[in-house]
């Protein structure tokens, strides 16, 4: 773990959140490369449970930070499974998703 990291990560937890956004995705690029296999498809679950651990005992929730994830985009979500590698997660074709925003499925 590099020096710029310390005053955010200690023993594997984190302390809190960088306002930066560079040291921001630094420690969610941090986190990510530690938590989550590229080839692995992850449930929501197990992802809370996987960022739990690193949030124990510091300022920052685990869903915050799984938001931040995703917002940055070194976790991708669809349909309430997550995963780093996009291609990975089978995105639903024009048909199902019209049947989705139909509220039939």
């Amino acid at each position: 773990m590099s020096d710029e990291l310390s005053p955010f990560i200690r023993d594997g937890r984190l302390i809190s959140m960088p306002a930066r956004q560079a040291r921001r995705r630094a420690v969610l690029t941090h986190i990510v490369e530690a938590c989550f296999d590229r080839d692995i498809v992850y449930d929501e679950p197990a992802v809370d449970e996987l960022l739990r651990h690193w949030c124990d005992g510091g300022d920052v929730d685990h869903v915050t930070v799984r938001r931040y994830l995703v917002e940055t985009e070194l976790l991708t979500r669809a349909d309430g499974r997550y995963c780093r590698n996009a291609l990975a997660l089978p995105y639903p074709n024009a048909a199902e998703r019209y049947v989705e925003s139909m509220g039939l499925r």
